[in-house]
């Protein structure tokens, strides 16, 4: 589909010549006014306006200052037969995209509609990022209320309100670039950008550049000017993920940074100042790694000022209820299923899976059961993957198995043993003994039920 292009000036001639010129590839309204043009606006979805400053009925800027308040979102190019700068200066100062003078050239503002297209969609398209990851990560509302997650978030919070470096530690799956969008939406710097730089991604001859950005003709094919990742956060927050991927030359460069608080572009003599916080991620231990000699250990005591390490998912068994109900939410409407809940022998099955993949393979196994089975409207246990009833891994701490009893008989009879030790250990409080065994007291019932456990021990009195 063509974008649109409105253009309001009461002189014909200059319509007439702005169709011309961009209705091959545009779909282009003329008006002639003011008044005429927010009539379009009212009933038209419009891309781009291109705007005559002066005209009878209203004047230009005074009209932009209008559509700044309805129309924000759709760029305006201002138009004037002019030569003063200071209408320029008011119309950027009001919220102008651009400005064009009379006569124009014609290559010229093909480019800088162009160019203004183009910038509209990309901050459309942020915008829906951040609305999509606002609504499926809220990192104001971070899943989960386990004791060791929720001591991991309180360090979270706790650095938010300083400009400490933070060495978010914890393995491949466990939420790391979340806690660290979590602390820099609770800093004072939320309102500035947040840039991730993915280690990992990146090879070595092309980091530097990314860093740092470089000069027009620093090198071969480097034919403009390019801001680098530094650039880019300003006084935000720049975000190292697996930054044990990175090479020890470039280690060496950003330790320098951390410590001048500057850099220089790739083929540039200019010192810029950087304000950024440094936030870095590894799902390496990164003390072995400068042991090893494969980090610096003067970068890994620099990042680590503040360290926070996020508990693997199979320590936080008392939180996966939870997530699964979040993602499922979140799929519920993106996949249009009927599903209303997983039965609660499925969350238990889960519980005890290991979840070598953390939360990412948490959230991938529910997702796969909503579209292959999301008519249903309750996940039986049945539907779970073949490795949460065939591995013995997947029970976590589960003993060998004896292999001359049935798979399902063993696993029910440790799991027995499982349940009746922990109500012995709470004095069989059935609260206490699903927090033991970290589930809820919900689901812990309903086990007792299947394997028929009393609710009393031997020695209690009858309720």
């Amino acid at each position: 589909m063509k974008h649109h292009i409105l253009v309001i000036d009461d002189e014909r001639g200059p319509r007439e010549s702005l169709k011309a010129v961009f209705s091959r590839d545009y779909r282009v309204t003329l008006a002639e006014s003011a008044a005429a043009g927010m009539a379009i606006l009212s009933r038209e979805a419009v891309d781009l306006i291109l705007l005559d400053v002066i005209m009878p009925d209203e004047n230009g800027l005074t009209f932009l200052r209008r559509l700044q308040g309805t129309y924000a979102d759709v760029p305006v190019i201002m138009i004037s037969a002019s030569s003063s700068l200071r209408p320029v200066v008011e119309a950027m100062r009001v919220g102008a995209q651009d400005f064009v003078s009379k006569p124009f050239d014609v290559e010229e503002i093909k480019h800088i509609v162009r160019r203004a297209l183009d910038t509209s969609a990309l901050q459309r398209r942020v915008e829906i990022l951040e609305s999509d990851i606002a609504r499926e990560f809220p990192v104001t509302g971070i899943v989960g209320h386990s004791t060791t997650f929720a001591a991991a978030l309180d360090d979270v919070r706790k650095a938010a309100a300083t400009d400490a470096t933070v060495l978010i530690c914890g393995e491949s799956g466990t939420g790391k670039e979340l806690a660290a969008r979590m602390l820099h939406s609770l800093s004072n710097r939320s309102n500035e950008p947040f840039v991730a730089v993915h280690c990992g991604a990146l090879p070595e001859t092309l980091m530097e550049s990314e860093l740092f950005g470089h000069e027009k003709g620093a090198f071969t094919n480097a034919d403009k000017l390019k801001h680098g990742r530094f650039d880019l956060a300003g006084s935000g927050t720049l975000f190292f993920d697996e930054v044990s991927e990175m090479t020890l030359s470039t280690q060496v460069k950003l330790l320098r940074v951390l410590q001048e608080r500057e850099f220089m572009r790739v083929g540039g003599t200019q010192v810029i100042k950087t304000n950024a916080r440094i936030v870095a991620a590894s799902a390496k231990d990164l003390r072995k790694e400068a042991a090893k000699g494969d980090f610096r250990d003067d970068l890994y005591y620099r990042l680590g000022v503040v360290p926070v390490t996020l508990p693997p998912l199979r320590d936080r068994s008392g939180d996966i209820e939870q997530l699964v109900n979040h993602f499922l939410g979140v799929f519920r409407k993106s996949l249009t299923v009927e599903t209303e809940a997983f039965a609660p022998e499925t969350i238990y099955l889960m519980n005890h899976y290991a979840w070598p993949g953390n939360i990412r393979e948490l959230r991938n196994v529910v997702e796969r059961m909503l579209v292959l089975h999301g008519r249903n409207r309750v996940i039986e246990p049945a539907f779970l993957p073949e490795e949460f009833h065939s591995r013995a891994d997947s029970v976590v701490g589960a003993p060998p198995l004896n292999t001359n009893v049935p798979l399902q008989e063993s696993v029910n009879g440790y799991e027995r043993n499982l349940i009746r030790k922990a109500l012995e250990d709470a004095n069989w409080v059935q609260t206490r003994a699903a927090d033991k065994l970290g589930t809820t007291r919900r689901i812990l019932r309903y086990r007792m039920e299947k394997l028929e456990i009393p609710s009393q021990g031997p020695d209690q009195p009858e309720a």
